[in-house]
């Protein structure tokens, strides 16, 4: 009886640990499970009615709106770059939001190729509810400098200071 209570106890604790973690940990785990091609284990880290989405210029694309969508999709891509993997350059987390800089590499003919982008990703109950991509870059692009306006803060007189 013991040693059924225990295996049960077991089976529990991925799910316990992943409640637990903050909203960094389960983006940086959902990143390591798609860089070991894993889409059983990505699917872990998802909502029921995950939503993967691209920003493009002034619209948002839906590229899937469940699950089931999510883990065909990733199979799909998985299928065609068996090699891809992803690197987190940068991450800032506020609340159930997280921000990545993301750089992919994959080998394309014996060449070796990469693109960084930008991920938004939301957490809720622990869990990624939504995300959403930039367009990708070169890694190593260069800001375009654009003339802009430099606008001089208002100097106002100070009233009260407190100590």
């Amino acid at each position: 009886m013991k040693s059924y209570l225990f295996a049960a106890t077991l089976s529990f604790l991925p799910f316990t640990a992943m409640a637990n973690q903050t909203s960094t940990q389960i983006v940086e785990d959902f990143i390591a499970a798609y860089n070991s091609h894993n889409v059983e284990q990505m699917m872990q880290y998802t909502t029921e009615n995950v939503r993967w989405m691209h920003v493009t210029g002034t619209k948002v694309e839906v590229e899937t709106s469940t699950q089931q969508e999510f883990a065909a999709a990733m199979a799909d891509y998985f299928d065609t770059l068996t090699d891809a993997n992803a690197t987190i350059l940068k991450i800032i987390d506020s609340g159930n939001y997280v921000s990545t800089v993301e750089k992919v590499t994959w080998n394309n003919d014996g060449e070796q190729l990469s693109q960084c982008s930008i991920g938004n990703f939301r957490i809720k109950n622990g869990k990624l509810a939504e995300f959403w991509y930039l367009p990708a870059h070169a890694c190593d692009e260069a800001p375009v400098s654009e003339a802009t306006e430099i606008v001089e803060p208002e100097i106002g007189v100070l009233q009260k200071t407190q100590q």
